[in-house]
């Protein structure tokens, strides 16, 4: 995984190695390091250039622990990918529970249990040290927020090291009031005068009689001191020149432009200067952006020459340069050849795109400000973004492309109209299915995607979900991961046509779903478990939606409305099974879920609010019942030609309206032993069902009579049918 830097290396800048293997003097810190056991945070705070790096992997050498690293981009601002990147590297020399990673398998993971799960696998590793390199470029609150867990988790012996330009996101103040940080500023990173003459020393002997005025104009700056050391003996300069540095970046790139790339062959530098746009360098996307034919032996020339080059794997096949150097390079680039950039950053993405890595692709692609070729790759990724928890980072994407290009290439609109409806937002979603209306016609290659992004949203009812799902699977390519919603929303739609071929195709939907999406699976089963109750098999609804309840919770997928539909049929599927206080329970739970969901597709509201709507009648709640049908017919009313929810309707108002039904007032436990009626079990089978006595089970009975105003069970049974409080043969 990109990012991760997990090999031993000699050393992490090799600008900082000498040629004949010595490297940047640093004793000193590498001491007090190791003399910092005791801490579990060592946070190395300085600009660019003060060898933050290569002073952990210095430190690496010496410790007799595992290292694990992680290189942070940008990317990493979202908390799954930072997640998962950490999990790579330290799967290195301990075993990660896999289940980690499949709690991120949602639009918006539950962060609360992927740290959880991530916390305590850490607990249970041997001492490590984890490095965080690069963490300036961590910005938002939830990233800093997984650093932090790993923090508290660390077993005994280990340590987190955190390389950053700027103040990390960390309640520094109090780690230090505890005694948990050791910290390592500019002044503690700059080199010291005996330092920065061994270094000088090591690179050109003449500049030792000089090394104290070098020192004292570059302030200890690592950086600045090597680049110095470096042309003085790249050119055989006269070391008794001073040399002019005031250690700001202004004077570092007017540097690199006068003294570094004197003398060097302009081809070299043209390669260096298009092969800038990239985070990671390697020889054949490298020869992609220049038309050689042997960028991986250049790269490994630049590398031996400490031209700023870094090896990131002892193979020499991944390569980066140093921040500094790509900064002054892409910023030449843009001087030299402002139009060659955008025609770069295209190759890299197509070149990335065939190789597999969407993500990188589509970086490359909005730089590039091809938006087209920047819509078709996010739009091919959509499914596995929403599905895996990358909201964050198709959220980056759209705001970095803006809303006017989104609306005038269909590829980016139906991503968009995708990304709105698994974040529960009804009414972006209608929105951006009429501007995908109003763009794609029939003869359009997208037209297909589009017929599925109706079919999906459903606002024809029943009929037009089947048409468009169907027509639309017939469009697209077998391979398209866009197939399985296609059997589920035809299956839904004969479902609310109450037509018996759906449960076969839903049954499809969930067999196929199982190793492409979760979310698609648990609306399957949840479906599936709903028609086995229409057939008074209880205990097969049971499996169905405990299975799809288990998927949720182990994908982390309750912060995902569209999953309270799971907890809605659970709710009821418990009722059926005499289980009335873990009925609510999981109502309540789908009622949090699905919190801000209204105004939603018309469908999926239908069933779910009738479903609970049917639960509360079942359980006595007659009122709280009567008061949400008002609700349920207003949104069945949006959902043409959907007969199953006008039946449920019909039956819920049917429930609610009655004088005598609405006066009774049945408890908790009463309601549990009406559902065991119907059966031909004795009082006192029930009871040890139930684990009640046979007494308390017969008393609950009678007064079930006297509050039915009936004489027998049977009469019993045939007054809560009547009532809606039954619904069939419960075993």
């Amino acid at each position: 995984m990109v990012g991760s830097l997990t090999g031993k290396q000699e050393s992490d800048i090799p600008e900082q190695a000498t040629e004949d293997g010595r490297i940047l003097p640093r004793t000193r810190l590498i001491e007090g390091l190791l003399a910092a056991k005791a801490v579990r945070v060592v946070l190395l705070d300085a600009p660019a250039g003060y060898s933050k790096t290569t002073t952990l992997r210095l430190w690496e050498r010496e410790d007799s622990r595992e290292f694990a690293w992680v290189s942070c981009q940008t990317r990493h601002n979202d908390p799954s990918v930072l997640i998962e990147e950490i999990v790579f590297a330290l799967s290195r020399f301990g075993q990660v529970d896999d289940e980690v990673l499949m709690a991120l398998g949602s639009p918006t993971p539950d962060l609360n249990l992927v740290l959880g799960r991530l916390a305590r696998a850490i607990e249970e590793m041997d001492p490590f040290v984890l490095a965080i390199d690069d963490a300036h470029l961590l910005e938002a609150d939830d990233a800093w927020q997984v650093i932090y867990t790993v923090i508290v988790a660390l077993p005994e012996r280990s340590q987190i090291a955190i390389a950053t330009r700027s103040r990390p996101g960390l309640p520094v103040g109090r780690l230090r009031a505890r005694s948990e940080l050791h910290d390592f500023g500019m002044n503690d990173l700059a080199l010291t005068r005996r330092e920065s003459r061994e270094l000088l020393t090591g690179l050109d002997p003449r500049l030792g009689e000089r090394a104290d005025q070098i020192h004292d104009r570059t302030e200890g700056w690592p950086a600045a001191l090597y680049l110095a050391g470096l042309t003085s003996r790249a050119d055989n300069a006269d070391a008794t020149e001073a040399v002019d540095f005031s250690g700001g970046d202004r004077v570092v790139v007017e540097y690199f432009r006068d003294e570094f790339f004197q003398g060097m062959d302009d081809w070299k530098a043209e390669f260096l200067y298009r092969t800038s746009i990239l985070e990671e360098l390697s020889g054949p996307i490298c020869d992609e952006l220049t038309g050689r034919g042997d960028s991986a032996i250049l790269l490994e020339q630049l590398a031996d020459e400490n031209t700023l080059v870094v090896p990131l794997d002892r193979q020499g096949s991944r390569y980066r340069y140093h921040h500094l150097f790509a900064d002054m390079l892409r910023s030449e680039l843009a001087r030299r050849d402002p139009e060659m950039e955008p025609e770069l950053h295209r190759r890299a993405a197509i070149y990335l795109a065939g190789k597999g890595d969407i993500p990188k692709a589509t970086d490359h692609a909005i730089s590039s400000g091809d938006f087209d070729l920047a819509g078709a790759m996010i739009f091919l990724d959509i499914a596995d973004i929403t599905g895996r928890g990358r909201i964050a980072t198709v959220d980056r994407w759209f705001a970095a492309i803006g809303d006017d290009e989104i609306a005038r290439v269909p590829a980016l609109t139906l991503a968009r109209a995708h990304r709105e409806l698994a974040m529960g937002r009804g009414d972006e979603s209608f929105y951006w299915l009429s501007v995908a209306e109003r763009q794609i016609t029939e003869d359009s290659p997208c037209y297909g995607d589009l017929l599925m992004l109706r079919a999906t949203i459903g606002p024809d009812g029943p009929e037009g979900m089947i048409r468009d799902a169907t027509r639309g699977s017939d469009l697209l390519d077998p391979t398209n991961p866009f197939q399985v919603p296609a059997r589920l929303y035809e299956g839904i739609g004969y479902f609310l046509e109450e037509d018996p071929s759906a449960e076969e195709i839903l049954r499809e939907a969930a067999r196929e779903a199982a190793s492409i999406s979760p979310l698609i699976q648990g609306l399957a089963l949840s479906f599936v478990a709903l028609m086995e109750l229409e057939r008074d098999r209880v205990e097969e609804a049971r499996i169905h939606i405990t299975r799809a309840r288990d998927q949720v919770v182990r994908c982390g997928l309750t912060q995902l409305g569209s999953m309270s539909m799971v907890y809605a049929v659970l709710a009821k599927v418990l009722v059926r099974k005499g289980k009335p206080e873990e009925a609510m329970e999981a109502l309540e739970q789908a009622r949090r879920m699905s919190e801000g969901m209204e105004d939603f597709i018309g469908w999926f509201e239908g069933v779910l609010i009738l479903t609970i709507c049917r639960t509360l009648v079942r359980t006595g709640q007659f009122e709280t019942a009567a008061n949400l049908a008002d609700r349920a017919e207003e949104v069945v009313s949006r959902v043409a030609g959907a007969p199953r929810l006008e039946r449920w309707l019909r039956e819920v108002r049917d429930a609610t309206e009655r004088p005598n039904g609405a006066g009774i007032n049945l408890t908790k436990a009463e309601l549990r032993t009406l559902q065991f009626l119907p059966s031909h079990h004795s009082f006192r089978a029930i009871g040890e069902q139930l684990f009640l006595s046979q007494n308390t089970v017969k008393t609950q009975a009678n007064s079930l009579y006297r509050k039915l105003g009936v004489n027998s069970r049977a009469e019993a049974v045939m007054e809560g049918r009547r009532l809606g409080l039954l619904e069939g043969d419960v075993a």
